[in-house]
């Protein structure tokens, strides 16, 4: 037991603390910096000129956020809303009940994964940044911009598309961090709303006359949408 501020604080409290924080934080951040890299692509890339305007295209971009955000939300609201302890509803959604897991993982070492998750989540934030300050103006919504160009440097020289990449692992992370299946769900939800997305993305610049040689001859430099040698 220890004390903050002259209140009772349990060593349950302040994993969740931990956990809690970093995900606020976390969120944060990566609001801020998409937000200032949509700008930059507003104003350097140009109009959008070509979107993907069917009911699937608009479907799939809610889909994958609000299974992304679901995860987190959840979360916050559950230890929010019982003073920083997962509320019972939200145990019977721990990793725990996956049998091997539970076997395998002591509580101490559940704490340190669950500590180095959220200290991981925290960092993941730096790979947004790498990502979104690569593809700079051409940061967009299932769209084509007016000053169109093919992005093949940093992390889209190993994969075609590593921000799903990267949302797909922070997903994985913060599953070890809450210690619960949610995020999974969220991430199996994921894996199918990028691989409808993605296709529609890269029919979009293969059919944009300005950059359809060059994004044809990058697929072929860099055959693998969100994981080396797998997909």
């Amino acid at each position: 037991m220890y004390y903050l501020a002259g209140i009772h604080v349990s060593h349950t409290q302040t994993v969740e603390a931990i956990v809690a924080a970093s995900t606020v934080l976390t969120l944060t951040r990566l609001v801020k910096k998409q937000s200032k890299w949509f700008k930059v692509a507003e104003n350097e890339g140009g109009k959008i000129t070509d979107r993907s305007n069917t009911f699937m295209g608009r479907l799939v971009t809610r889909v994958h956020a609000y299974a992304i955000m679901a995860a987190p939300l959840s979360y916050l609201a559950a230890v929010a809303s019982n003073k920083l302890v997962q509320p019972e509803w939200y145990t019977q959604t721990s990793l725990n009940s996956i049998r091997w897991i539970s076997d395998a993982v002591d509580d101490e070492t559940r704490v340190v994964i669950r500590v180095a998750a959220a200290i991981g989540f925290i960092g993941s934030v730096w790979f947004h940044e790498v990502i979104l300050r690569e593809l700079g103006k051409q940061f967009h919504f299932i769209a084509v911009r007016q000053n169109a160009s093919v992005v093949s440097t940093g992390p889209y020289a190993v994969v075609r598309h590593p921000l799903y990449t990267t949302l797909l692992g922070q997903l994985a992370i913060i599953s070890a961090a809450y210690w619960s299946w949610i995020p999974l769900v969220s991430l199996g939800i994921c894996i199918g709303a990028f691989g409808y997305k993605m296709s529609l993305e890269e029919r979009l610049m293969e059919e944009d006359p300005t950059i359809r040689d060059a994004y044809r001859d990058y697929k072929k430099k860099v055959p693998y949408k969100i994981i080396p040698y797998i997909w």
